[in-house]
């Protein structure tokens, strides 16, 4: 599990004593095709996932455009539930299985108390998280000025 993690941008900065530290709070699992993994607008669940093996979408039926299609797939070694974990709210979207799959998934609670008790880690973790959302809130803008541009606004 340290080796899988440590493939995470989220902690590739952490070594691998700390890496065992972490994987206190995690444990395997493993779902198969169509498997709802996090559900839109959940509440009172802020773990964390790492995609090990497999890949995912993510939906979202929030609004009359997305109508419950799929509004991006993520690949291995790639992470989600960031966002209900910062924010400590809702899902903001569906993950769902897309074939079986395999996951790390990280126990939230634990893992926000570590990173508090060990704020050199912890400042680790949370600028690799930073960067993730950053480049993905990027990606996002990109999309949003194509949409944009293609409709005419």
């Amino acid at each position: 599990m340290i080796v899988e993690l440590g493939k995470v941008s989220v902690f590739n900065a952490l070594n691998d004593k700390e890496l065992g530290e972490v994987t206190q709070f995690c444990r395997d699992a493993s779902l198969a095709d169509g498997e709802v993994l996090i559900s839109e607008h959940e509440t009172g669940s802020s773990d964390l996932f790492v995609l090990c093996k497999g890949s995912v979408e993510v939906v979202s039926n929030d609004s009359a455009i997305t109508s419950n299609e799929v509004t991006l797939s993520k690949l291995d070694k790639d992470i989600f539930g960031e966002v209900g974990w910062l924010c400590e709210g809702n899902r903001s979207a569906t993950v769902r299985a897309v074939g079986p799959i395999e996951v790390i998934r990280i126990d939230g609670v634990a893992l926000k108390n570590y990173l508090f008790n060990k704020p050199d880690i912890g400042i680790k973790v949370i600028f690799n998280i930073a960067q993730t959302l950053a480049k993905r809130l990027n990606n996002t803008d990109s999309l949003l000025k194509q949409v944009l541009w293609n409709t005419g606004f």
